[in-house]
């Protein structure tokens, strides 16, 4: 263990903190760089942890508080879903997962990650270069939640690009539960979402891969009128910029160390990063100090995000119809029960055929 080792961690996401965090407890003080005034998105969100995404996990909470020390709590446990699209409609209920407050709320993910710092240095309102912290530390993580730097490093692979739109609604709402929309009219082969923070305000958001930046206001007006929710009122709406879905093809360049969404570990089917973040900013630490190999150490986990993110390159080509037959799918007695309660690593499995298919048919 060496105390005198330097650390400069870029970002103050799940990533960067879980990295930070992991730092201490290994007896090394990292130095955080946040070119904001404080930790968290500057928009609401809510973000979902999925027991099925995750089912070697079984519970992810549980999980993640034996294998790694972190017990976040959650704005609700996940109970249930309803999956729509124009014709069909389909509920699930159970131990689903967990809905994780994100921001700047006192109790999201990033504020609770930062509560269990004790010694590391964090520099607010303070961007940082990377070339320039890399002839000054021993190692550098890239923490920021954009693919910039992979890009620079050379190791970016580009899938997509999404738009997102949406707001903070005011109404009747059922915290633990949340209702996704899929319609190709509004939402191309993405999907829209209800998301409750609490009994009358939700975070309502449409995600679409296809839409320019322009258009993306009027497919969520399409989506608030198709779905009868036009009587929301919102607070305020939120247009963040569009942004990038990818992979990498090294996580470690010299001293630089890629971790979450910035190393392109965000899945593609629902664009779910925390998991994924928080692992790797925990392995970069660890890589670091004890002179692990990071490659290795993140590969199975790029590995198995491949695997989910394989069924968006399949919903692609989906139309309206294949939605309806989906979901109609879904919610035929014993289907359900088989995917959520089987206890089988079903997402890798299925996951990892279709992406064969998928190099099978791009190579065609």
């Amino acid at each position: 263990m060496n105390k005198k080792l330097k650390i400069a961690i870029i970002g103050s996401g799940p990533a960067g903190l879980a990295c930070a965090l992991e730092c201490e407890r290994l007896g090394v003080n990292a130095d955080v760089f946040e070119r904001d005034k404080s930790v968290g998105w500057i928009w609401p969100s809510v973000s979902v942890q999925l027991n099925i995404f995750e089912s070697k996990m079984k519970d992810i909470r549980k999980y993640m508080a034996k294998s790694y020390g972190l017990d976040i709590k959650p704005l609700f446990e996940c109970n249930h879903f309803v999956l729509k699209s124009p014709n069909a409609r389909a509920e699930v209920s159970g131990n689903l997962g967990y809905f994780l407050a994100r921001g700047k709320y006192v109790d999201s993910l990033e504020n609770q990650l930062l509560r269990e710092l004790q010694q590391t240095a964090m520099h607010y309102n303070r961007p940082a270069d990377y070339k320039e912290l890399s002839k000054k530390y021993d190692a550098v993580v890239i923490a920021t939640g954009k693919e910039t730097v992979a890009k620079e490093l050379g190791v970016w692979e580009q899938k997509d690009l999404v738009n997102i739109y949406g707001g903070l609604a005011l109404g009747d709402f059922t915290p633990g539960s949340s209702t996704i929309y899929f319609n190709t009219d509004y939402s191309g082969t993405g999907y829209a979402r209800v998301t409750p923070i609490n009994n009358t305000q939700a975070v309502v958001k449409i995600y679409n891969f296809e839409s320019s930046i322009s258009e993306i206001d009027s497919n969520f007006t399409h989506f608030l009128a198709t779905e009868g929710l036009e009587h929301l009122e919102f607070l305020y709406h939120i247009k963040p910029p569009p942004f990038s879905v990818g992979k990498v093809t090294r996580f470690q360049k010299d001293n630089i160390y890629l971790t979450g969404r910035a190393a392109g570990l965000t899945e593609r089917l629902t664009g779910i990063g925390s998991v994924g973040a928080l692992i790797s900013g925990i392995f970069a630490a660890r890589a670091i100090i004890k002179g692990k190999e990071y490659e290795a150490m993140v590969k199975p986990l790029q590995d198995h995000i491949e695997n989910i993110s394989a069924f968006r390159d399949r919903m692609k080509s989906l139309t309206n119809k294949d939605f309806d037959r989906i979901i109609t799918l879904i919610d035929t007695p014993g289907v359900k029960q088989t995917i959520y309660n089987s206890g089988f690593n079903l997402t890798d499995i299925f996951g990892s055929v279709i992406k064969k298919v998928n190099k099978l048919i791009s190579a065609e």
